[in-house]
C-alpha cells in the first residue's frame, strides 16, 4: 500500500530516520506448480476437510456465512465459540478503541517542573479526561483528572506528538524520548502501521551545571547515542495491533481476554526494542495506553493484482533485541541460546474478495540468524577477519539450546539452510556447524548446506535452482497459515520453518529467503484461487516486479541495520539477474562497509547496548572516552598520520622528484608503517567501550 501520511516537520535537536527498500525472485515450471497444488490437496486436504464441514473457506467467503451454525451440538458450539473468539482477536477490524489500545497522539505540555501528556486521537480531538503528569524533579508519574486538576497551560510549551519511546537514565537525570513525526506505512487487517521518522530526547533537568566537564561531555554522548539508534530507521509501531506476533501465533495462543491486555503486555519480548526504556511506564498498569511497543526491522505493504484479483502483499521483519548489534562485533550465540542478527520475517497475503467481511489472511514465516555456535570475528583492518571459535565441547550445548528454543517458539520441523563457503576461512565455521548438527541428532532438524559462492560464481545465478530442488519437499510440506474472518475456526497452519544463514545473514540470505518466499507465495495464491493451477509468479510481470522489489527493500533495510549499507546482490533480488551495474554498486557498498565496520561500528554497538539497557549508566564509572574519530593523539593516531604523510611524499616524489633514492626511501617508510598498522589492526579499529561481549 503506497498511501502515506505524516505529521508536520518539527524543530529542536531531533533525528530523522532513514528508510530502505527491497525485493526478490525465482522461476517455477508449470508442471511443478500442478504437482504442488495436488500435493496440498493430498497431504493437508482442502480447507473444507480441515474444518470437517461441507463448506470451504473460499466458499464461505462467497456466501458470507459468519460463525458456527446454530444447529451444531452444544459441545461443538462451545469449542468453536472459543476458537472464533481467539481468531477474531487476530482478524478483528478497526473499530472503536478498546481499553487495551494505545492513544494515537498526545499533546505534550512542557513546564519548568512538569511534563503533561494529554490523550488525543489522530485528528487532535480529546480522547479522555485523564492525563499523565511527569514530575521533572522527583521523576514520579501520576494519572490526573482534568476536571479535578486542570493542566496549567498558560506558561506551557505545547506540541503534538505521536507517542513516547520511553525514558532514558542520563548522567544529568532522566530524559523523555518522544516521537515527533511518524508516517503511515499502510494497513494490515484494518490496523494502521506507522514508522518513526523523527524523535527527540528532552532532559528532565534543563541545565548541566551540576555536572563535571567529563560528565557533561558524556551526557551529550549518551543523548547522541539514543538518537543515533533511532535515526537508523526501521522502527515501527501500531496503536491497535500487536505487530511483534505472527498471525499464526495469535491464532494459536490468544485467549478471549488477550485483547484486554495492554499492547506492551501482549507483545513478544524478543522484538520490543523499547521495553527497557519503558520500564517505568510498564510498572504502572494504568499507563498501558501511553506505552507503545516499538519493533525494529522492516514493514512493507503493497496493493497487488494477479489474474484479475486484487489483494495486499506485506512483509514484516522483526529484529530481535537479544544479542543485538552490528556486523563483526556481534556474531554467534550467547549462553541463553540467542543468536546475533536474528530476524523473523513474515510474508502476509490479505484478500478481501470485494469486502472486508470476506477477508482471508495467509502468512508464511521464516527466520535468519547467525550460525548458532560460539564464534567471533572482530574487525582488525583486514578485508575479511579470520573467524575464531571456542573449544568444541561448548558448541553442542549452544546449538541444542538455540534449536530447542526455536522448536518451543514455532513448533514443527526446522531446516537449517547454511550458505557459507565450504573452503577458505568460512570452512571451519561450516564444518563445525555440520559436525554439531550430526552430533546433536535432533529429530526435528534437517541440515542443508549449499556453497552459494561456488555454485553461483561468474554470475551463474540460475544454479540456485539446485538449492530450490533440495528444499522443494519441505516448502510443500511445511505449508502456510491461513484463516478467514467469515469462518475463523477453519485454520490452516504452517508446519515447519526455514532458518537461513550465511556469515552475515544478509546478502546471500536475502536472495535465498526471497526464493523460498516466492515458492510459498505461489502456493498460497493457487490455494486461495487467486492464481490458476499451473501458473507461475513470473508470468504476472507487474506483480513479479512488485514482489521482487518488496523483498529487495526488506533485504536493504536488514542490511543497513546490521552492516551499515544496503544489501549486496540486490540487483538479482530486484530484477532476477546479476548486472555489471549491480556489481559496481556492490563494490561501493563493500568499501563503505569496510570503513564503517572498522572505524565507526564500535560506537554504534555502544549506542545499541545503551538503548536496550545492556549497559547502565554509572556517573562514577565512565570509560576514558567515547570518541569515534579515526585519527586521535595516541600512538595509533600518530601512526596513521605518518602513514598518510609517507603516502603523500611517495606521490610527490614520483611526480616532481628526479631522485630515485628519495622515492624508494619514502616507499619503504610507507610499507613499514602500513605493515605495523595491519599487524596491530585490532588496536586501530573503533571498538565498543561500554560493554565487551
Amino acid at each position: 500500500m503506497d498511501t502515506k501520511r505524516s505529521s508536520e516537520p518539527a524543530t529542536r535537536n531531533s533525528t530523522v530516520a532513514q528508510k530502505g527498500r527491497g525485493s526478490s525472485a525465482m522461476k517455477n515450471s508449470k508442471q511443478e506448480e500442478v504437482k504442488t497444488k495436488e500435493h496440498f490437496r493430498r497431504s493437508t486436504g482442502s480447507i473444507s476437510s480441515l474444518s470437517n464441514v461441507g463448506e470451504t473457506v473460499i466458499g464461505s467467503l462467497r456466501t458470507s456465512t459468519v460463525g458456527p451454525k446454530r444447529d451444531r451440538k452444544d459441545a461443538t458450539k462451545e469449542r468453536s465459540a472459543s476458537k472464533i473468539e481467539v481468531i477474531r482477536t487476530t482478524m478483528k477490524q478497526v473499530g472503536p478503541v478498546v481499553a487495551a489500545d494505545v492513544y494515537e497522539k498526545l499533546n505534550l505540555y512542557v513546564l519548568a517542573d512538569k511534563f503533561y501528556l494529554e490523550p488525543r486521537d489522530r485528528n487532535g480531538e480529546l480522547r479522555s479526561e485523564s492525563y499523565l503528569e511527569i514530575d521533572r524533579v522527583s521523576d514520579e508519574l501520576h494519572v490526573r483528572n482534568a476536571s479535578e486538576s486542570p493542566i496549567p497551560i498558560v506558561h506551557a510549551e505545547i506540541s503534538s506528538i505521536f507517542g513516547i519511546v520511553g525514558v532514558v537514565k542520563l548522567i544529568s537525570g532522566n530524559g523523555l524520548i518522544i516521537i515527533k513525526r511518524a508516517e503511515l506505512v499502510g494497513e494490515i487487517n484494518g490496523h494502521d502501521i506507522w514508522t518513526i521518522l523523527e524523535t527527540e530526547v528532552i532532559p528532565y533537568k534543563k541545565g548541566t551545571m551540576h555536572l563535571t566537564e567529563k560528565q557533561r561531555r558524556f551526557n551529550k554522548h549518551f543523548i547522541d547515542m539514543i538518537q543515533l539508534v533511532l535515526s537508523t530507521g526501521g522502527f515501527y509501531y501500531s496503536t491497535t495491533f500487536d505487530i511483534t506476533r505472527t498471525f499464526q501465533w495469535l491464532s494459536e495462543n490468544a485467549t478471549p481476554g488477550f485483547r484486554d491486555l495492554s499492547l506492551m503486555e501482549r507483545a513478544d519480548d524478543r522484538f520490543v526494542w523499547n521495553r527497557y526504556l519503558s520500564a517505568q511506564f510498564i510498572a504502572d498498569g494504568r499507563l498501558g495506553k501511553y506505552t507503545l511497543p516499538i519493533m525494529h526491522g522492516f514493514v512493507g505493504i503493497r496493493r497487488a493484482a494477479v489474474n484479475g484479483n486484487t489483494f495486499q502483499l506485506a512483509i514484516i521483519s522483526r529484529r530481535s533485541v537479544y544479542r543485538a548489534g552490528v556486523r563483526f562485533f556481534m556474531r554467534g550465540v550467547n549462553s541463553d541460546g540467542h543468536s546475533a542478527n536474528y530476524v523473523e520475517t513474515e510474508q502476509i497475503i490479505q484478500h478481501d474478495r470485494g469486502s472486508p467481511d470476506n477477508r482471508v489472511l495467509s502468512s508464511f514465516v521464516q527466520v535468519r540468524g547467525s550460525i548458532p555456535l560460539y564464534w567471533s570475528q572482530h574487525p582488525n583492518l583486514r578485508w575479511q577477519p579470520v573467524p575464531t571459535m571456542k573449544p568444541n565441547d561448548h558448541q553442542l550445548e549452544a546449538y541444542v539450546k538455540h534449536m530447542k528454543m526455536q522448536r518451543e517458539i514455532y513448533g514443527g520441523k526446522h531446516v537449517i539452510v547454511n550458505l557459507i563457503n565450504q573452503k577458505g576461512r568460512e570452512k571451519r565455521i561450516g564444518g563445525e556447524l555440520e559436525r554439531t548438527v550430526v552430533q546433536g541428532n535432533l529429530d526435528f532438524v534437517r541440515y542443508n548446506a549449499f556453497d552459494f559462492h561456488k555454485e553461483c560464481h561468474a554470475m551463474n545465478w540460475d544454479r540456485l535452482s539446485i538449492l530450490q530442488d533440495q528444499l522443494t519437499h519441505e516448502i510443500n510440506s511445511f505449508g502456510f497459515f491461513l484463516s478467514s474472518l467469515a469462518n475463523p475456526d477453519k485454520v490452516r497452519t504452517q508446519a515447519g520453518y526455514f532458518r537461513t544463514n550465511c556469515m552475515d545473514c544478509l546478502d546471500r540470505t536475502n536472495v535465498v529467503q526471497a526464493m523460498i518466499a516466492k515458492e510459498s507465495l505461489l502456493q498460497q495464491l493457487i490455494f486461495m484461487d487467486i492464481a490458476p493451477i499451473g501458473s507461475s509468479i513470473d508470468q504476472f510481470a507487474e506483480f513479479n516486479s512488485l514482489f521482487k522489489n518488496l523483498w529487495a527493500d526488506n533485504g536493504d533495510e536488514c542490511s543497513k541495520q546490521y552492516a551499515g549499507t544496503g544489501a549486496l546482490k540486490a540487483d538479482f533480488t530486484r530484477i532476477g539477474k546479476r548486472t555489471y551495474g549491480g556489481a559496481i554498486n556492490d563494490g561501493i557498498n563493500a568499501l563503505t562497509r569496510y570503513f564503517k565496520n572498522n572505524f565507526y561500528d564500535g560506537y554504534r554497538q555502544d549506542a545499541i547496548d545503551l538503548f536496550l539497557g545492556n549497559f547502565r549508566i554509572d556517573p562514577n564509572n565512565l570509560p576514558d572516552s567515547l570518541e569515534q574519530s579515526v585519527i586521535n593523539f595516541d600512538f595509533h593516531g600518530v601512526a596513521i598520520l605518518f602513514a598518510i604523510f609517507a603516502a603523500t611524499m611517495v606521490i610527490l616524489c614520483l611526480i616532481v622528484s628526479e631522485s630515485y633514492t628519495v622515492s624508494v626511501f619514502w616507499l619503504i617508510v610507507l610499507a613499514l608503517l602500513l605493515t605495523f598498522i595491519v599487524l596491530n589492526g585490532e588496536e586501530f579499529v573503533n571498538s565498543p567501550k561500554l560493554k565487551v561481549d
